[in-house]
């Protein structure tokens, strides 16, 4: 609308008055418009900008929470890898445990069992000892009642003599006199062994119903053969025959130094093994092959 424009009659019908300086609509609206869209696209441009401060920001706060947290995540793995290792070894340790108490208890059971043999033959043995040194009381006293006869023979023999006696009657007395005597000395060694087989039986029985009953072995004397360091046990030169028992204690000396003790477990005719004893080693000594042992 040009400026001294006349405005259509108003509802009184009279002229409405003229605007010389009123600026046109349309122009009016381009400017709305066009301010408008620059605010808008002022608003958008803060909103881009706003929105890469956002990522910025969260990627380093993604960063410095994964420099920060990777040390406790990389703790927490070998801790996690630590408890596992315990674990599996616990469970190791558990199943070695559980074998070496079902060993424990088969040893116990098999230790109650030789206990009841080893009573058993105890009595048998003291019964069979018994007998035998009934017989060997009554081949004594046929001894000494052949020794008297003998005696009486002789004086006999002297008296007869004289009077041309014959000498097979002399012959046949010394010849059961051998006899006797024979018969006598193998009843005396067969209870020399029958008393060290009860004295056998009595060690393996006091060793499992006391291991501080003092078992005896007077002037007993050997050397270790060989030396097992792993199970600490040792094999002696020294067996029954020698007067070796189970149940024993030996000093182990290396010259004039004393290195241990052990304790005979096992006995056979010419050598035993025995356990070395842990309370009696000295330091860093060990026993070795070749040190003497004695009662």
């Amino acid at each position: 609308m040009r400026e001294g424009a006349i405005l259509p009659d108003n509802e009184a019908g009279k002229p409405r008055k003229s605007l010389p300086h009123q600026v046109p609509l349309a122009a009016s609206l381009t400017d709305v418009s066009a301010h408008t869209y620059a605010a808008h696209e002022n608003t958008t441009l803060m909103y881009r900008v706003a929105l890469i401060f956002a990522v910025l920001a969260a990627a380093g706060s993604l960063a410095l929470s994964f420099t920060v947290t990777k040390p406790k995540i990389t703790e927490l793995t070998d801790a996690n890898n630590l408890l596992t290792e315990n674990l599996n070894a616990s469970e190791a340790a558990k199943g070695e445990a559980e074998k070496k108490a079902k060993a424990a208890t088969a040893a116990a059971e098999k230790s109650a069992s030789e206990l009841v043999t080893t009573k058993k033959e105890l009595e048998e043995t003291t019964a069979e000892a018994d007998q035998q040194r009934k017989r060997a009381d009554k081949y004594f006293a046929d001894l000494n009642k052949a020794t008297i006869d003998k005696n009486s023979a002789q004086e006999q023999l002297a008296r007869w003599s004289a009077l041309r006696i014959q000498p097979d009657q002399v012959i046949a007395l010394q010849q059961d006199l051998k006899v006797t005597k024979e018969t006598a000395a193998a009843l005396a060694d067969q209870e020399k062994i029958l008393t060290r087989n009860i004295a056998n039986l009595k060690s393996k029985l006091s060793k499992y119903e006391d291991e501080n009953v003092l078992v005896e072995m007077p002037g007993l004397k050997g050397k270790v053969v060989e030396v097992d360091s792993k199970w600490d046990f040792v094999i002696l030169d020294v067996g029954s025959t020698q007067g070796a028992k189970e149940g024993g204690l030996m000093l182990v000396r290396r010259g004039d130094k004393l290195v241990g003790k052990v304790r005979i477990v096992s006995v056979e005719n010419s050598r035993s093994v025995a356990n070395v004893i842990s309370d009696w080693k000295q330091g860093n000594v060990a026993v070795a092959a070749g040190d003497a042992v004695l009662y």
